[in-house]
């Protein structure tokens, strides 16, 4: 449940300020979420063979977003460019590298078994499933017409294909794809894929342009050394802060709503976040499923040697806030709480699609409160005193802080708020507090400003 208190006057002439607004652990509907989705629409075509035998062509168009209304069957036509050429054993060029080193398809080779840590999905994969996985990655990087894959079996191909897209964000120009079945009477000789596009050739070289130097924008700050979490908490601040959630704004499942419009829904979030830190060396997947009924995406990274999730989209402000609500610009801020954080953390909230086999997530070390100092595992004033003193020492004009369990939280809570213990943290020319706190996340957050 969420509180937000308003307190009196003290002895001092000081008041606690409460705003109206939601706090950052509200769940919000979210519509436009990503979700794979089979849509089949059958052609059933008769043409004869050399032979006189009857062969059956069927096509099965998938389309992967499920607010799509109707699909465009048409394939663009392939592009001329080198950039997008035919399989011919060689490696895409540079531009469509998505990992620090400059590997095609992160570390792992393609074309090989060895390991990966940039390609979790692929990781998942076996045998015919790798074969698939490269064919099809192939296919959409190329921006090819068609492509004859080596299975036979539809179902698998949905299958490889969410992995494809969950693993690389770069490809934001194709939303879903169509599979051609050949058939000599009821056994399917040959299948084929062909991506369904969203932008013409031309416009997807201009905007792999842009994006590729609101990239390196973006990454110019990027902390040196080897440390994973400050990296990734660079990338998480600068998306959140630079972007404003917005419902219906253009290229809202893509990684162009963020990087070039700064307006995005939570898969824009979760993608852009996904591919900045693939850029940095951070391995990170797409993670896809529902909060309250509706659906929703985050993300799974690879920190420091163990996996943790992170909701970028909940860590903005203006995600919480109701339709034509004003935000006070105090609390348009950061928030912590699902950074992170351990699968029995995130389940709380979010439930995984079951099509996705994700790494069980239970390392605390980098759990954002836990990395910072800012944990109680007791109501312990001084341990209290220790982190506005830091924050005061620092400048920051906010101070947060999460509670081992509800006992502590309850504990803190009497201590700060109903006996207005705040007020000894307050400096002496600022006489406001403005505090927002979740008892399920169990954290606090206050700042402290100055009345004019």
């Amino acid at each position: 449940m969420e509180k937000i208190l308003a307190g009196g006057a003290n002895t001092d002439g000081k008041e606690i300020a409460a705003f109206e607004q939601k706090a950052s652990f509200k769940i919000r509907v979210v519509r436009n979420a990503y979700r794979f989705c089979s849509v089949v629409f059958t052609a059933l075509l008769l043409c004869l063979a050399g032979c006189g035998n009857e062969w059956d062509v069927s096509k099965d168009l998938t389309i992967g977003q499920d607010w799509l209304e109707e699909a465009e069957t048409d394939t663009a036509d392939r592009l001329e460019s080198d950039l997008f050429r035919e399989d011919d054993g060689s490696e895409p060029q540079s531009g469509w590298t998505n990992t620090a080193d400059g590997a095609p398809f992160g570390e792992k080779d393609l074309s090989a078994q060895s390991d990966t840590a940039f390609s979790y999905g692929y990781s998942q994969l076996s045998g015919d499933e790798e074969q698939l996985y490269r064919e099809i990655l192939n296919s959409l990087i190329s921006y090819q017409e068609e492509t004859e894959l080596s299975v036979k079996d539809p179902e698998m191909v949905e299958r490889v294909f969410r992995y494809v897209m969950a693993d690389h964000p770069e490809i934001f120009y194709a939303d879903g794809y169509e599979v051609t079945t050949y058939r000599l009477g009821t056994e399917i000789r040959r299948i084929t894929f062909t991506g369904t596009w969203t932008l013409e050739s031309d416009e997807v070289l201009s905007r792999r342009a842009q994006l590729e130097a609101a990239a390196a924008l973006w990454l110019e700050g990027l902390p040196d050394g080897t440390d994973d979490f400050e990296k990734a908490k660079y990338i998480y601040d600068a998306l959140i802060l630079r972007t404003e959630y917005e419902q219906g704004s253009a290229d809202s499942q893509t990684i162009c709503s963020v990087l070039l419009n700064q307006r995005s829904v939570c898969q824009g979030y979760a993608k852009t976040f996904q591919y900045l830190c693939q850029l940095a060396g951070i391995p990170a997947m797409l993670v896809t499923g529902d909060v309250n009924g509706e659906g929703h995406a985050w993300n799974i990274v690879f920190l420091d040697g163990d996996w943790y999730y992170i909701d970028p989209t909940w860590g903005d402000a203006s995600y919480q806030r109701e339709e034509g609500e004003e935000t006070p610009a105090l609390t348009e801020t950061v928030n912590y709480d699902y950074f992170c954080v351990t699968t029995q953390e995130i389940e709380r909230t979010h439930s995984m699609d079951d099509n996705q086999l994700l790494p069980v997530c239970n390392a605390v070390q980098d759990q954002y409160y836990r990395h910072e100092g800012l944990y109680l595992q007791s109501a312990d004033k001084e341990k209290i005193d220790e982190i506005f003193a830091r924050a005061a020492q620092k400048g920051a004009p906010m101070v947060c802080f999460q509670c081992a369990d509800d006992t502590v939280y309850q504990e803190v809570y009497r201590l700060l708020i109903e006996e207005q213990g705040i007020f000894a943290y307050l400096p002496e020319s600022e006489t406001t507090a403005a505090y927002l706190d979740s008892d399920r996340e169990r954290t606090f957050y206050f700042w402290f400003t100055e009345v004019s």
